[in-house]
């Protein structure tokens, strides 16, 4: 006759093991996950995350405090064989910090090149005509609140360039089977706070809190071979 177990020492055991193993590695989830299923932990678009709201009054202050938040990922959909083609380059920056950090972000310039400015990028090797595309202004000194998005602990976002076919099959560099790409990340200042006219409370921190510094992705290939059906 079929017993069923009804250890109670066993059941706690297992559980506990999961919860140590997760304790010990917070990333090995999320990233085992991302491998073996990209389309389901990818992370959300970079344009849906939460909005900055009165960076003078409202940061997180482990937030403030991290010194290399950032992990970046590059990945490439199918080369384009015709000139009907849209070419997908995939951006994923992470957060692995336990604070929310800001980043500026803007989905109309994620530029192709890099000219010094805070935000994000790619940068192809070697440079093609592409260079330039999106490419942002100088750094204000207060970034307006629009163009400032929050990564939550731990959170992953997400930005598609897309490439009409016709800039790139004319370009040898691109076409070669040698070009490679990779994505930035880039803070140059922490953002000025602009007090408000009138008679308003002092704020409470002087700067809007983004990160200083630069991150950059593992380059990757870029493979002119079509997939195969």
């Amino acid at each position: 006759m079929f017993r069923r177990s009804s250890n109670p020492n066993l059941i706690v055991g297992i559980f506990l093991l999961i919860v140590l193993s997760l304790f010990l590695s917070p990333n090995f989830l999320p990233r085992f996950v991302s491998d073996i299923a990209p389309e389901i932990y990818s992370g959300i678009p970079c344009q849906w995350l939460r909005r900055a709201d009165d960076r003078a009054n409202h940061q997180s202050l482990l937030g403030r405090a991290v010194t290399n938040p950032f992990e970046l990922s590059v990945s490439l959909g199918p080369f384009p064989q015709q000139g009907s083609d849209i070419w997908e380059i995939r951006i994923t920056l992470r957060n692995n910090s336990l604070g929310t950090v800001p980043i500026v972000y803007d989905p109309a310039q994620v530029s192709i090149g890099d000219n010094g400015t805070s935000g994000m990028g790619l940068i192809f090797t070697p440079a093609n005509a592409l260079q330039g595309q999106f490419a942002r202004g100088t750094d204000p000194q207060a970034f307006p609140e629009t163009q400032i998005r929050l990564l939550g602990p731990r959170q992953s976002c997400i930005h598609v360039v897309e490439v009409p076919a016709g800039n790139v099959l004319v370009d040898p560099s691109l076409t070669s089977g040698s070009a490679q790409v990779k994505a930035y990340y880039r803070g140059v200042t922490r953002g000025s706070i602009v007090q408000s006219q009138g008679i308003v409370a002092t704020p409470i921190y002087n700067d809007q809190g983004l990160w200083v510094g630069y991150a950059e992705s593992d380059s990757v290939e870029i493979s002119t071979t079509p997939l195969q059906q």
